[in-house]
This record gives C-alpha cells, sequence and structure tokens, in this order.
C-alpha cells in the first residue's frame, strides 16, 4: 500500500474511534509509527488529511447515488439501497458524530457537504417519485417533499442521535434501526401489499436486532 493511502486509511481508523477533533497530525503519525516530517511530506497536517478524506468519501457517495436512478423498482431494492447509504455513510462516521462542529471549522467542506446533501435530497425525491409510477408506492407531489424531508433527515442524522442520547447502540443495529425508520415513513404509502411487507420487516428486525 502506498505511503499516502496508508496514512489515509489509518486516520480514518483513528478519526472513527476516538473522534476527529482530539486527534493531531503527531497522533496520526504516531498510530504509523511514522515522523512527522514523513506525514507532512504527503499531507500538510490533519485539515488536509480530513479533506482527501472527505473527498473520498464524496466520489463513493456520488456513484451510490448515482447508481440508483432507474434501478430501484420495488420496495425490497429500496430496503436494501438504504443500507447501502447507510454503510458508507458509517465507513466515514466521523464526519456526521460532530458534523455542525466540523463544518463550522471547514467552510470549504461545508460547501461540499451541501451540495452532496443537496444530491441526495434529489436522489430520495427522484426514487419515491419512480417507485409512484410503477405503482409501488401512492404519494402525490405533496407528501414526496415530506417524506423525502424527513428520510434525508433519518440518513443524515442518525449517528448525531445516537451519540447525543449516550446510546452508544451496537453499530450493526444501529443500522438495521434506521432502516427500519426510514421504510415506516414509506410503509403507510405502499398500498394493498404494505402490510405484510412491513410484516416482513419487522421479522427480518427482530430477528437481526436480538441476535
Amino acid at each position: 500500500m502506498k505511503t499516502r493511502d496508508r496514512i489515509l486509511q489509518t486516520s480514518l481508523a483513528l478519526f472513527n474511534e476516538e473522534g476527529e477533533a482530539g486527534q493531531s497530525a503527531v497522533d496520526i503519525a504516531n498510530a504509523l509509527d511514522m515522523s512527522p516530517g514523513n506525514l507532512y511530506y504527503h499531507f500538510k497536517g490533519k485539515d488536509a488529511i480530513i479533506r482527501a478524506l472527505f473527498d473520498n468519501f464524496e466520489h463513493e457517495m456520488r456513484i451510490i447515488l448515482r447508481g440508483s436512478r432507474g434501478r430501484i423498482t420495488s420496495i425490497e431494492d429500496n430496503w436494501v439501497y438504504n443500507y447501502i447509504i447507510l454503510e458508507e455513510i458509517f465507513d466515514f462516521r466521523f464526519f456526521y458524530r460532530n458534523l455542525g462542529e466540523l463544518l463550522a471549522r471547514h467552510p470549504d467542506l461545508a460547501i461540499k457537504f451541501r451540495a452532496l446533501l443537496a444530491e441526495k435530497r434529489q436522489t430520495i425525491h427522484v426514487l419515491l417519485d419512480e417507485l409512484c409510477q410503477q405503482n409501488v408506492l401512492f404519494l402525490g407531489p405533496r407528501m414526496n417533499e415530506v417524506i423525502t424531508d424527513q428520510i434525508l433527515s433519518a440518513l443524515t442524522f442518525w449517528l448525531s442521535l445516537d451519540m447525543i442520547e449516550g446510546s452508544h447502540t451496537v453499530p450493526s443495529d444501529l443500522i438495521h434501526k434506521t432502516v427500519f425508520q426510514v421504510m415506516a415513513l414509506v410503509a403507510p404509502h405502499m398500498g394493498e401489499d404494505g402490510f405484510t411487507i412491513m410484516q416482513a420487516m419487522i421479522a427480518y428486525y427482530d430477528q437481526k436486532v436480538g441476535e
């Protein structure tokens, strides 16, 4: 593995496990058993590492968002798709745990994050609209807007809420819980098959979280 990639990988693990705010470039160098000068050769401090990690996250997330167009044709597809989004966010979870503080310290990242959030909103809106066109969901334009906002909030603040509440939920359980919450938002609009589909999802949720 290239040194640059090793620095990013180790920094991501350190930020995710211990939080980004309390870490310094020296801490990262120590975790890599590397001199601070060698680290500085590749990245001019911790802020440069954070920006590089965000670029990686943004790239991967845009692939996921754009890859959904025309491919989510059922409630089950939508269910799995939410898992994909949440698992990607969890891989870069340090961004979301102290989102407001981090973006306040990095205005340039705030601009990028808002653009990514706007694309996420548009993707959710289009996905719901496509499911309506296929008579999988039954939503008018007004309800599409409302549920889009609710889903966007759930997919953005799930980690912050868990941290604020001090729940420290097992990661896999937290992902299952959040997916279930998102699906519960669309359940009343699934039509005749909605009850059966949600019963199956409840059983799956109980099985996974109860393990």
